[in-house]
Order: structure tokens, then C-alpha cells, then sequence
């Protein structure tokens, strides 16, 4: 490879290293009976929070409900935007953000929630965490979340973003104040193209 070829192959893999990657992070609210619970607490217009890698949300991750008619399955959930929740609770409200990171932070966290998925088994819905995360109380469980908590853990063990608290406490209205976020859609989540 000569010299002029050189420099063009690194700079374009330095290029390529440093060009910006998107993730998706939307609030939603889907007028359910522990959704309306959660919004009545915490006096906010959405109940719960989840993330997605591509631009029109098809694919999200969170902590929520494994089964569309039971509250009481909990835990890791990979929902489809066709899927069985979103048919039956058509009308679930969202307002999405786009998020530039870095190709780095991207695939870190890619490989994170990709492995929980793998070993989704093990983890579950934090019922009682969800109760004393009112009170201020910080008792954590391995292998449980709540959606809030899920999506900040997972941008701060990514290095993309610090809440400048634990997780743990970190509410769905937190997420409105991230830093360099634009909004790209506020409306109904099925309708979002």
C-alpha cells in the first residue's frame, strides 16, 4: 500500500469509528390499570419508559408485562410494535427522542441488552422495588428492574449518559432532560412510521 493509500485507509477508519450512532428512547403510556397507577404517583403524562435501536421503534426493549393479559408475568420484555400488546392497547400514547452516541457505545450497549435478551429467563419485573422506589428506599435485586430503571442502568453502563443519581431512582419524566435528545415524534406509538 503506498503512502497516500495509507493515510486514506486510517482516515477513513477513524472516520468510521467516530461517526455517530443513533438509539431511540420513548415514554409511553398505554392506559392501562398499573400504567394510570404509576402516572396518578408520579403526576406525570407517561408511565413507561423503553428503547430501541432503529429509527421507527418496530423493535423495544423494557421491563413490562411477558404477557399481554397478565401484570403478574413480569420481566424482560422485547415487544414488537405488530405485537400482541400493541393490537390490543392500540391507542398507547409515546413521545420518542433520538440520541447520537458514539459507534462504541453503541455496540456496547447493543451487546448488553442483546445478552439479557438471550438470557431472558432469569430476569424479572421488580414488583416490590417499584413500591420503595417511592419512599426513597434503595434496595436492589439481581436480575430485577422496572422499566426506568432498566433504560438508565443501561445507558450508564454504556457511557452514554449519568442521570447524576443511582438508576435505581430515576423516574420516566428524568428522561425528558437528557442532554443533546431530539423529540422526532409525539403521538400514538402504532401510527409511527
Amino acid at each position: 500500500m503506498e503512502g497516500i493509500d495509507l493515510v486514506i485507509c486510517i482516515g477513513i477508519k477513524i472516520y468510521n469509528s467516530m461517526r455517530k450512532h443513533k438509539v431511540y428512547i420513548l415514554q409511553m403510556y398505554s392506559q392501562t390499570i398499573p400504567s394510570k397507577l404509576i402516572k396518578f404517583f408520579t403526576h406525570y403524562k407517561y408511565s413507561h419508559i423503553a428503547i430501541s435501536f432503529d429509527k421507527n421503534c418496530n423493535v423495544i426493549y423494557s421491563f413490562g408485562r411477558t404477557k399481554y393479559n397478565s401484570i403478574l408475568n413480569g420481566g424482560f420484555v422485547k415487544e414488537n410494535k405488530n405485537g400482541e400488546f400493541f393490537n390490543y392497547y392500540k391507542n398507547t400514547l409515546c413521545k420518542i427522542y433520538e440520541l447520537n452516541i458514539t459507534k462504541k457505545q453503541y455496540y456496547r450497549l447493543k451487546n448488553i441488552i442483546l445478552n439479557m435478551d438471550k438470557n431472558s429467563y432469569k430476569y424479572k419485573y421488580d414488583y416490590i422495588g417499584i413500591v420503595l422506589r417511592f419512599f426513597k428506599i434503595p434496595i436492589t435485586f439481581k436480575y430485577k428492574y422496572v422499566c426506568s430503571y432498566f433504560v438508565a442502568d443501561m445507558l450508564f453502563k454504556s457511557n452514554i449518559y449519568n442521570f447524576n443519581k443511582s438508576s435505581y431512582f430515576v423516574f420516566p419524566k428524568d428522561f425528558e432532560n437528557i442532554k443533546n435528545t431530539r423529540i422526532i415524534y409525539d403521538g400514538i406509538y402504532k401510527l409511527y412510521n
